[in-house]
């Protein structure tokens, strides 16, 4: 591109050497300073088509570059969401795995209610699921409408529980109120619902599924050796 700058240069300074007559109407100077804004608009018009060719490259490489930014953002969120999912899933199997084992100890424990410390696993299981700083698990005799047991990942509930009244009027399973997350067992053993709870920490809880299945995994504990 650059030569043809340089050929419209020397043919506009060698004008005056090409032309030493006029023709027709025009005299020599005419002819000269015609021929010489010719040269130099046929150069401005060279420059205007680089100067725009040149604003689309840049204009494509910024494109690029923020699609490089989208993809690498998506990629850096897409290992983040990976990395999680495995953990939950880790956490799942070990619930899971864990249940026979909890419920033979709790039949093989002679005594009249659930070790506190059966309820831990599902309890913390639900603190990783939600991203909650505690949780509790209510049992509720639900034709009676009273609570039969309570159980929190930090001793008391941080946090004030529903009435059990409240909780045995509800026929949801999953909702939140006042804050808090409220999960129901699916199912009733001999009457008795198990109620997570926690303070709501995210925007969108989407374990719902998977938190009912804690809820009646606590309940399973619950009633083997009521």
């Amino acid at each position: 591109m650059y030569w043809m700058y340089l050929a419209l240069f020397v043919l506009a300074v060698l004008t005056p050497e090409i032309i030493r007559s006029g023709g027709g109407m025009l005299d020599e100077e005419d002819i000269e300073a015609l021929l010489i804004f010719c040269f130099g608009a046929a150069g401005f018009m060279m420059y205007l088509v680089k100067e725009k060719a040149l604003l689309s490259l840049l204009r494509e490489r910024l494109h690029l570059q923020r699609q490089t930014h989208d993809i690498t953002r998506d990629l850096s969120d897409s290992y983040s969401y990976i990395g999680e999912v495995n953990r939950k899933l880790d956490i799942l199997k070990e619930l899971v795995f864990q249940l026979p084992a909890r419920i033979t100890e709790v039949s093989a424990s002679n005594i009249g209610k659930t070790p506190e410390e059966s309820y831990q696993s599902v309890l913390e299981a639900v603190r990783t699921f939600s991203r909650a700083e505690s949780a509790t698990v209510v049992f509720v005799d639900m034709a009676a409408k009273a609570s039969m047991k309570m159980v929190s990942t930090a001793g008391n509930s941080p946090f004030p529980v529903p009435e059990s009244s409240k909780l045995a009027a509800s026929k949801k399973l999953f909702y939140e109120e006042d804050g808090l997350v409220i999960v129901r067992s699916p199912e009733l053993a001999r009457g008795i619902a198990a109620f997570i709870i926690f303070q709501k920490a995210m925007n969108r809880v989407d374990d719902a599924d998977i938190l009912k299945m804690f809820a009646a995994s606590a309940l399973a504990l619950y009633c083997v050796n009521r």
